[in-house]
């Protein structure tokens, strides 16, 4: 190996392996972090001991391997979180947020004059049930609190006027 990649060809192919393995690890883990920085440098490490110690040539063949390597995992990166393993790991968020159905934009005719009561203290704005369901409320008055008694008299956007 010594005539190929020079004198320093153990402490490159460690350093090759060691960038290698920090980068697959990078790639499975959310972010960019410690793994990455250190993957990164270790792969310029070899790339920088075969340019001083060997040759420019050695140095430009093990560059365009670490390139091809990289691309080579990125693409396994991409396809898995596509449709692979790492798609249905715990680290990507799946979940999505749906509106309550019980709450509605805007007052029927038929709840105006209804009574509720109140479930957060109103000041102004806050939560009311009415007939088991959760509705946004603003009071007229600058406060009530909770387990007061209201009546709805209108709406204002996306909330119920209370009184």
């Amino acid at each position: 190996m010594e005539f190929l990649f020079g004198p320093m060809w153990l402490p490159c192919l460690i350093c090759f392996i060691a960038g290698i393995v920090l980068l697959v690890v990078e790639l499975c883990m959310p972010g960019f972090g410690v793994a990455g920085f250190s993957g990164i440098a270790c792969c310029i490490a070899v790339i920088v001991m075969q340019y001083t110690t060997n040759s420019p040539l050695v140095a430009s063949i093990v560059s365009l391997v670490m390139l091809a390597i990289i691309i080579f995992l990125a693409i396994l990166l991409i396809r898995s979180l596509n449709s692979g393993k790492l798609f249905r790991s715990p680290i990507v968020l799946k979940d999505k947020i749906e509106s309550d159905a019980s709450v509605a934009s805007s007052v029927p005719p038929e709840l105006i004059g209804k009574t509720g009561t109140v479930l957060t203290t109103l000041r102004p704005a806050g939560t009311i049930l009415i007939d088991g369901k959760r509705y946004p409320a603003k009071t007229q008055a600058a406060f009530l609190e909770k387990g007061a008694t209201v009546t709805v008299v209108g709406s204002d956007g996306l909330d119920w006027i209370v009184e």
